[in-house]
């Protein structure tokens, strides 16, 4: 004949030396507690709120999380040059205007230089990546409208020469 097992209750733990482990009659559940002076064949009376050191009472929490701890937050540093810059550097592609790509490519030469003394404090915190594409599309958009509007004004004014109809002496058109 089989022997019988043993009584449901808390055993000692053989996997962890100092705690004990929940027999439920026929399997071993995954409820553990530390040892305490309690009877070993059934599961010690505890009264509602008070639970001991890994004991688990069903209907209330298994263990009390520690408390939060007490720390400031590091205040986030932005790098504000650098996102004013890039927005003027790139309201120059909008509005063709030199001034506002060519302000814009300097004062992210500025947000550049700043961005070397902040720490970083994640994602595009530092503004370095808005500061170098700000200096980039300042400085290469506002070149190519300076460009742009002196060819227009010389144009203008070779046509506007051209419209005049000047006649130049002894010219065989007459």
């Amino acid at each position: 004949m089989a022997t019988p097992l043993p009584a449901t209750g808390w055993y000692p733990d053989p996997e962890f030396p100092g705690h004990d482990r929940f027999w439920d009659g026929a399997n071993w559940t995954e409820q553990r507690r530390t040892s305490v002076a309690a009877p070993v064949a059934g599961i010690p009376p505890v009264a509602a709120g008070s639970a001991g050191a890994g004991l688990y009472i069903p209907g209330e929490p298994a263990m009390v999380p520690p408390p939060a701890p007490a720390y400031a937050p590091v205040p986030i540093q932005r790098n504000n040059l650098a996102l004013v810059g890039f927005i003027l550097s790139a309201s120059g592609v909008v509005l063709p205007f030199v001034l506002n790509s060519l302000a814009g490519g300097l004062i992210t030469i500025i947000g550049l230089r700043q961005s070397k003394r902040l720490p970083g404090n994640g994602i595009l915190s530092t503004g370095r990546g808005l500061s170098i594409a700000g200096i980039l599309i300042g400085f290469i958009w506002g070149g190519l409208t300076l460009l742009f509007v002196v060819g227009f004004v010389v144009f203008y004014w070779w046509i506007f020469a051209t419209a005049q109809n000047f006649q130049y002496p002894d010219s065989p058109v007459g």
